[in-house]
């Protein structure tokens, strides 16, 4: 189960400098918000952000107050799926299919963009989100692994990998809030829904701070490479960490006998393939809706030990990302003590969107010389994606002897061992194994030779042409 601040004893997580936990943070010149943790043996990264390099949009809003410069700003992600913000006066200067992206989004949306009140902006990619099986509370904490990016606006914007602690209040609030501003895609033929990118606004800091403005972090689940082909729709993880959080909630309530309308919640799963595959891991065999223990000796005697040793399971529904959101509002209500200070601070900053100041009242101007455009600068080179293995660091300071292993919630598909590679003989034949692709098979060698000798007929057009007319 998860674990969140609350009162009583809790046992404490190795601290950063003791050995089998995380070495001590390096010193950085940009402070990041006080629930996150850099991971240490990874240098922050400055942020060149060049609206010709974006690929996708994920969110676009406003931002308040208006001295701190551009007030429209897109989140949009680059070629490797980093996060990269761009002002809204570089929108000409995106690509012609990112354009498209924020014409449609606007136009699908009917609405100005949302206003952030704040005065400094994070922006978190999750890559992974654990959820601890031996805490004492409710409310508990949950770990998100990802890269953090900011101060936004600033002039040392960077980029680091570490870990993000908030509860699960928290995420299901961010989640629940931000849907109704999730940044709309043109559904193609592969969704089943009109597809969408999520995100989720989590505090990064202690109350007071966010009531400055500060320590606002917005965190986007990040999406596998190999579904970033049209969009980065990411409500399938959304849908995945929502369901281990609420799960993680119905344990609890039915382990403390209460809240009983959490421990009597009819909890769908985002995807019935994957649940049917777990269950055929812990050793059930599935039939239709029912899952059987699988038997573990052959014959009657077998099948009656594993009949009374287990009780079959029902293989829950699989339900869409609006229904996880929909119980998420109705779950939180029942959290003891929500909504908390932290949370009412954090909403606060969430404004509806209005048109841009001056708009309703145009000013005529004397038309002006048009400006001679500046050269731009070099592209510089997108820097490769990290790899992913910085997570384990953290995971092996979490870990304790004895206690039950976390429930791991990954958001991008993590990479198999290759096999390794058998040895192959030499070819026998001088000919290139290569060439082998090409030479017709014995069956098919009569019909070549009788397609050669084959007369042509005068003024006849081949039978390959009637497939361009057709």
């Amino acid at each position: 189960m998860e674990t969140t601040p609350l009162p009583g004893p809790r046992a404490a997580a190795p601290p950063l400098d003791c050995p089998g936990g995380l070495r001590q943070p390096v010193a950085a010149s940009v402070s990041t918000p006080r629930y996150f943790v850099p991971h240490a043996a990874s240098p922050a990264e400055p942020v060149p952000c060049d609206a010709a390099e974006v690929v996708h949009v994920v969110d676009a809003f406003r931002l308040e107050p208006a001295y701190l410069g551009e007030s429209e700003w897109f989140v949009c992600t680059d070629v490797v799926g980093q996060l990269q913000l761009i002002p809204g006066s570089d929108r000409a200067r995106l690509p012609a299919s990112v354009q498209a992206q924020l014409a449609h989004h606007e136009v699908a949306a009917g609405r100005p963009p949302r206003r952030l009140a704040a005065t400094e902006l994070f922006f978190f990619s999750a890559e992974m989100v654990e959820h601890p099986a031996d805490a004492e509370g409710f409310n508990d904490p949950v770990y998100l692994y990802g890269t953090l990016t900011g101060p936004w606006p600033g002039n040392a914007v960077t980029r680091v990998p570490g870990q993000l602690t908030v509860s699960r209040g928290d995420v299901l609030a961010g989640f629940a809030h931000g849907a109704q501003d999730a940044f709309h895609y043109v559904k193609d033929a592969e969704s089943r829904d009109a597809p969408s990118a999520y995100h989720a606004l989590l505090p990064g800091d202690r109350a007071e701070q966010l009531a400055q403005g500060r320590g606002l972090v917005l965190t986007y689940p990040a999406v596998p490479a190999e579904l970033q082909a049209h969009n980065v729709a990411n409500g399938a993880q959304v849908a995945n960490v929502l369901h281990a959080v609420l799960a993680q909630l119905q344990e609890d309530a039915r382990a403390n006998k209460g809240p009983q309308a959490i421990a009597a919640l009819d909890l769908p799963v985002a995807s019935r393939a994957m649940a049917i595959a777990e269950l055929e891991l812990k050793g059930f065999e599935v039939k239709g809706d029912i899952a059987i223990p699988r038997p573990t000796k052959g014959g009657l005697v077998g099948k009656l030990a594993g009949w009374l040793q287990s009780e079959e399971v029902r293989v829950p529904r699989e339900a869409p990302l609006s229904e996880f959101l929909e119980l998420a509002r109705r779950v939180l209500p029942l959290l003891p003590g929500w909504p908390t200070e932290t949370e009412r601070t954090l909403r606060a900053h969430v404004l509806a969107g209005s048109l841009s100041p001056g708009a309703s009242t145009p000013r005529m101007t004397p038309p002006r010389a048009p400006p001679r455009d500046a050269p731009l600068p070099p592209r510089l080179p997108t820097p490769p994606a990290r790899s992913s293995d910085w997570m384990n660091d953290f995971l092996d300071a979490h870990a304790r002897t004895g206690a039950a292993k976390p429930r791991l919630t990954p958001m991008k598909s993590q990479p198999a061992a290759r096999p390794a590679a058998k040895p192959t003989a030499p070819p026998s034949s001088s000919k290139a194994s290569w060439q082998s692709d090409f030479a017709a098979s014995p069956s098919a060698r009569p019909a070549l030779k009788q397609q050669e000798k084959a007369p042509v007929t005068p003024g006849k057009k081949p039978d390959w042409m009637n497939d361009f007319e057709d």
